[in-house]
């Protein structure tokens, strides 16, 4: 092993990478290069790979909010693993963040990556649940209360994606607003909640449980039959058991730093393992 450690190095992921390592992409997961090629040359995104012998065999990355950071997609190549290597990439992505003056640092753990996070000092703070169905999905749904988006609705938009998530996210949001679907109640001054059907998993936030409800009826309907979210949200969860979805994995959220202040029940569907 110290020999393997002697020969690898991290260095920046390069534009040109990204379509050479597909086959990193563990058993279960969504193709990892999607995520990459979705946010490569931001200002917020810190993709890196560990090269051995000239070959890709593992890639990582950091996604800044502000003053906080989430690492994700932190993978190795099958006949490399086993070897520490996930541990030191996690171990460059923290020291990134902490040169960044990140005050805190999050990500979601598998249950194999989980052990390799406690011994780094990751703290665990409850868990994302994981759900699909196999049920026919309804394939249209219309709400009067459910309108396209008008740069009016912005800042309403991520002040309360500030208020759900605990943190600053209005780089990353900013990139899909165009797309976004809104829930306004009708009469109603103020937005109720908002749908990004573009942004990886569709990220939905909604201040009332008859909001969220509904824009995950029209995210089904746009074809999506899974869905993550915090155990917390345990209303919604009922709501999608009695839609028949059934839990199929869970995921740990692991945090070093000072543990953000947030309300996990606005969170109606999550954005990715990679930020929440």
């Amino acid at each position: 092993m110290n020999k393997l450690l002697s020969e690898i190095k991290i260095v920046p992921l390069l534009q040109e990478d990204l379509n050479s390592f597909s086959e990193l992409t563990p058993d279960g997961w969504g193709d990892i290069t999607l995520v990459y090629q979705l946010h490569y040359g931001q200002a917020y995104f810190f993709p890196i790979k560990l090269i051995h012998k000239k070959k890709i065999i593992g890639v990582a990355e950091l996604i800044l909010n502000k003053n906080t950071g989430w690492l994700g997609n932190i993978v190795v190549s099958k006949t490399y693993r086993n070897n520490g290597l996930g541990r030191v990439l996690t171990q460059r992505l923290v020291e990134m963040a902490k040169a960044k003056k990140c005050k805190s640092i999050y990500l979601l753990a598998t249950p194999l990556g989980k052990s390799v996070y406690e011994k780094l000092g990751f703290i665990e703070n409850g868990k994302y649940l994981f759900f699909k169905t196999t049920e026919k999905s309804i394939t249209e749904y219309f709400s009067n209360n459910i309108i396209t988006y008008h740069p009016k609705y912005k800042n309403e938009i991520l002040q309360l994606d500030r208020e759900a998530n605990g943190e600053d996210r209005s780089e990353v949001l900013a990139l899909h607003l165009e797309d976004v679907l809104i829930y306004k109640q009708e009469g109603e001054e103020k937005i109720n909640g908002f749908f990004f059907p573009t942004l990886a998993n569709g990220l939905i936030i909604c201040n009332n449980q008859h909001a969220g409800l509904e824009l995950i009826k029209k995210r089904e309907a746009m074809g999506n039959n899974t869905i993550a979210l915090p155990e917390a949200c345990t209303e919604t969860i009922r709501f999608l058991q009695q839609r028949n979805y059934k839990e199929y994995r869970q995921a740990t959220f692991m945090y070093i730093g000072a543990m953000k202040i947030w309300k996990p029940q606005m969170i109606y569907s999550r954005i990715g393992g990679y930020l929440g």
